[in-house]
C-alpha cells in the first residue's frame, strides 16, 4: 500500500486544474497570436499588457511556451497527485508566481483603479492558493517521517529478515521503500529471501498504486475492511497510516467497526465495504445480487481494480499473518482500526 497521493486530494485538484487551464489558455494565446495577447489581455477587456510597454513578439512567445510548459506540469500532477510530484509543481510554480506577483504589485501605476484592483487580487490568488498547498504537505506527517522516528510495536517475526541484502536489485528496492517509508518494512525483509518474488510483488503493488480508474478513497476503504477481517496487525497500523495521510477522517475509519448503520459512509462506501466483507470470508461468498449492485454502479475496469486490491490485501494479510509479522508503529498515538475479533472493544493508538 504505498503512500501515493497527497492529503485532501479535492482541495489539491481544485487549485491546480484551474490553473493549468489558465496557463493553457493564455499559453496557446501568447505562443501563437502574442501581438492580439499583447493587446487584449485579458480577455473582453484587453490593456494589461500592453499599458506596460513595449511590445517584443520574441519575449511574448516565450511566455507563451512558458505557460504551456507549466500547464503541462500541473495537469500531470492534478492527475497523479503523487506527493513528490505535487511538491516539486508547487514549488516551481510559485519560483514563477511570486517574483511576477511582486514585481506587478509595485507597478500598478499604469492601471485604473478597478483595473489594478483586479490585476492584484487575481496575482494573489496565483500565490495564495498553491502556498497554502505546500503548507497542508508541510504540517501533514508523511510515513517517512512517522516510519523514522517509530520503534516495531510488534515481537520478533517467525523468520528473520534480510538485513543486508548482496542483490543489487533488493537493494535499490531497500532505499527505495526506506526513502518512501523511512525504513523497510519486516513485509519487505522475508520477502526479500526470494528475490523473484519481492520484484514480482514490487511490480504488483506498483500497477495497483498506479490503477486509477476506481476512486482511491472507495479502494481504501475495501482494503481497511479487508485488512480488518483478517486481523493483521501490520496492515491495520500501516494502512490506518496511508489511509490518512490521503484524507480519510477517523470518523470513516471507526465507521468500519459497524458499516451498515454508519451515519458517516455513503452509499458507494457501504457498498464496497460489503463487496470486501464477502470477498474476505472463507469460504470467499460473493452473491449474484450485490454483484449486480455493483455493476449498477462501477464500470468494468473499476470493478476489477476494487477487486484487485481487496485480493491483494487479503495476501498480504496472510503473508503477514503466517511468518509473524505485527504492527511497527505507523499509527502510533493517533487511531487505529482494530481487528474485527475486537469490534467490541476501544480502539486506540497503535
Amino acid at each position: 500500500m504505498p503512500e501515493r497521493t497527497v492529503p485532501h486530494p479535492t482541495a489539491f485538484r481544485l487549485v491546480l486544474w484551474p490553473l493549468a487551464a489558465v496557463q493553457l489558455i493564455d499559453g496557446v494565446w501568447a505562443l501563437f497570436f502574442p501581438r492580439s495577447f499583447y493587446d487584449d489581455f485579458p480577455a473582453g477587456r484587453g490593456g494589461w499588457v500592453a499599458a506596460l510597454p513595449e511590445y517584443s513578439e520574441h519575449l511574448v512567445r516565450d511566455v507563451g511556451a512558458l505557460f504551456l510548459a507549466t500547464a503541462l506540469l500541473l495537469a500531470v500532477a492534478a492527475v497523479r497527485l503523487e506527493r513528490r510530484l505535487v511538491t516539486l509543481t508547487l514549488v516551481v510554480w510559485l519560483l514563477w508566481a511570486l517574483p511576477h506577483a511582486v514585481w506587478h504589485f509595485f507597478n500598478l501605476g499604469a492601471y485604473e483603479t478597478g483595473d489594478a484592483v483586479a490585476n492584484a487580487v487575481s496575482l494573489a490568488l496565483t500565490v495564495a492558493g498553491p502556498a497554502a498547498l505546500l503548507v497542508l504537505l508541510a504540517r501533514t506527517p508523511t510515513l517517512a517521517r512517522r516510519g523514522a522516528g517509530a520503534a516495531p510495536a510488534g515481537g520478533a517475526t517467525r523468520l528473520s529478515g534480510v538485513e543486508r541484502p548482496r542483490n543489487p536489485l533488493v537493494r535499490a528496492v531497500y532505499g527505495q521503500t526506506k526513502r518512501q517509508f523511512g525504513r523497510v518494512m519486516e513485509p519487505i525483509k522475508l520477502t526479500a529471501h526470494s528475490t523473484p518474488l519481492l520484484l514480482g510483488y514490487g511490480a504488483f503493488e506498483m500497477a495497483t498504486e498506479r490503477a486509477t480508474r476506481m476512486d482511491g478513497r472507495l479502494k481504501e476503504l475495501a482494503t481497511m475492511k479487508a485488512a480488518q477481517l483478517s486481523g493483521c496487525e501490520w496492515c491495520l497500523d500501516f494502512g490506518s497510516a496511508i489511509v490518512r495521510a490521503k484524507g480519510v477522517s477517523d470518523e470513516d475509519l471507526r465507521a468500519l467497526l459497524d458499516p451498515r448503520d454508519s451515519d458517516v459512509l455513503s452509499d458507494d462506501d457501504k457498498l464496497v465495504v460489503e463487496y470486501a466483507e464477502a470477498m474476505t470470508r472463507t469460504p470467499v461468498d460473493v452473491p449474484d445480487e450485490l454483484f449486480e449492485r455493483l455493476r449498477a454502479r462501477f464500470d468494468e475496469a473499476q470493478i476489477v481494480e476494487l477487486t484487485s486490491v481487496i485480493a491483494l490485501e487479503n495476501y498480504r494479510a496472510r503473508f503477514n499473518w503466517a511468518l509473524g509479522i505485527q504492527s511497527e508503529g505507523f499509527s502510533e498515538g493517533a487511531y487505529c482500526v482494530p481487528p474485527a475479533l475486537a469490534a467490541g472493544t476501544t480502539a486506540s493508538g497503535a
